[in-house]
């Protein structure tokens, strides 16, 4: 299943969260695929696609990051086609 996961914080976690990345890496467990990261360039912000055996793998992920961010999480399909007559 893909889902997005949004994750949100307070300017205050910027830094802790900077470095608990870079010490720890993304902590992503197995049963989950990152397919693309973003950061949204006005701070504050984070947004993955992400495949997931299950729903629960990627709430489980959250709660490493849940005491610095607020996340959204909440499955998603393709529309491979521009009229959405093709969804995956």
């Amino acid at each position: 299943m893909r889902l997005i996961l949004i994750g949100t914080w307070v300017p205050q976690n910027r830094d802790k969260i900077v470095n608990k990345r870079m010490e720890e890496g993304r902590l992503t467990p197995k049963g989950i695929t990152i397919l693309g990261e973003w950061l949204d360039v006005s701070g504050g912000r984070s947004i993955w696609l992400i495949e997931a055996d299950s729903a629960r793998e990627c709430f489980k992920w959250s709660l490493h990051w849940s005491n610095l961010c607020h996340f959204e999480i909440f499955p998603v399909v393709e529309i491979k086609d521009d009229k959405g007559t093709q969804i995956s």
